[in-house]
């Protein structure tokens, strides 16, 4: 009899047999697994395991639930496996998930980066049997310049719309890039003015005992305090009526900025910098190759990175954009099967 697989897909999204929990589902019965607080990611399941600060963060957004908090690197006993969360650098309490079993060794990596960031221990490859990655950014388009430079770009910016006695608003995502954002702004010593939700998430941020360093400091956005100060919001902001900024010059911090089309994709803005807390195209290559792994699912993407992978010599294949979502976690995605059936498809993407 052949051994049970070591993650297979269920009504709900992917599900880890062996230890009988679910990963990142919206919706199951039992255990979830929640590898980091973005809303897609987020779960109304009644029991989860993740880090301390996802816990408190799915809280905010979720209401509190039953919650299983593990350490970095504290194996913790689940069924017939053990689960270790390793950091993945993507947010503040972002994991991925190692799971041991008798029928070997899964690695989930949910959403991660290879980067720094400065509310998350580095973030490493680990070695496995069968790997399920994400691919959000699986297209050569998305190869991201150094970190270093694009936050002097960030700098100069601010710098310039300042002298223009003009207001410099940068857009980032509310949890994850906005306190990314809000470290570096005060640390280079900006004033910043804080808009909601992001200000709230900061909150729990220095709550959890992750500060902003200074500097510069930060306080809720009010209108009367805007003069030589920098704005952070969120994409939305525009939908904001409180939002209208007289003179204001917008700078959006987005991975999609490496697309050719970014200046039409986001035309409301003067800037737009590549600045991303997931893997670039690189370190996504890179995290296939180094886990050994001898199958490896992608999910979070397009199909054109697992053909990418199985153009290389790996054992790859997409499992579906959305696995956590149940009307698509039994949905069979778009073969990708040529590098001109993938080149075509990405050109569809772009």
């Amino acid at each position: 009899m052949a051994p049970p697989p070591l993650v297979a897909r269920s009504h709900h999204g992917l599900h880890v047999p062996a230890a009988n929990i679910h990963l990142d589902a919206r919706s199951a019965p039992g255990t979830v697994f929640v590898s980091h607080a973005h809303s897609d990611h987020c779960t109304w399941a009644p029991r989860i395991i993740c880090t301390r600060e996802t816990a408190a963060l799915h809280a905010k957004r979720k209401r509190a639930r039953e919650a299983v908090t593990l350490d970095f690197h504290a194996p913790f006993r689940c069924g017939d496996a053990t689960i270790e969360l390793l950091p993945a650098g993507h947010t503040l309490g972002s994991a991925m998930a190692l799971i041991r079993s008798a029928d070997g060794t899964l690695v989930y990596t949910g959403d991660y980066k290879l980067r720094d960031n400065p509310f998350s221990p580095p973030a490493a490859i680990p070695r496995c049997d069968v790997l399920v990655m994400e691919c959000t950014f699986g297209s050569p388009l998305y190869r991201f310049p150094p970190d270093e430079e694009l936050l002097a770009r960030l700098f100069r910016f601010i710098d310039e719309t300042l002298a223009m006695g003009r207001t410099p608003i940068v857009l980032a995502y509310s949890l994850g890039k906005g306190q990314e954002a809000l470290y570096h702004l005060t640390r280079r010593g900006y004033d910043v003015l804080v808009k909601e939700p992001t200000a709230g998430l900061c909150d729990l941020h220095v709550e959890l005992g992750y500060g902003f360093p200074g500097p510069g400091t930060w306080e809720r956005f009010e209108s009367d305090l805007l003069p030589g100060r920098v704005v952070l919001a969120t994409p939305g902001w525009k939908k904001d009526p409180a939002a209208d900024i007289p003179r204001a010059r917008t700078v959006q911090l987005t991975g999609w900025g490496c697309n050719p089309r970014a200046r039409y994709m986001y035309g409301h803005c003067d800037l737009v910098l590549p600045i991303s807390d997931h893997a670039d195209f690189d370190d996504l290559v890179r995290t296939a190759v180094e886990s050994g792994a001898s199958t490896i699912y992608t999910v979070h993407g397009s199909p054109v990175f697992a053909a990418h992978l199985r153009s290389m010599g790996l054992n790859a294949e997409h499992l579906a954009a959305h696995p956590n979502k149940p009307e698509d976690a039994g949905r069979t995605s778009r073969p990708v099967t040529t590098p001109l059936a993938a080149a075509q498809y990405s050109l569809e993407l772009a």
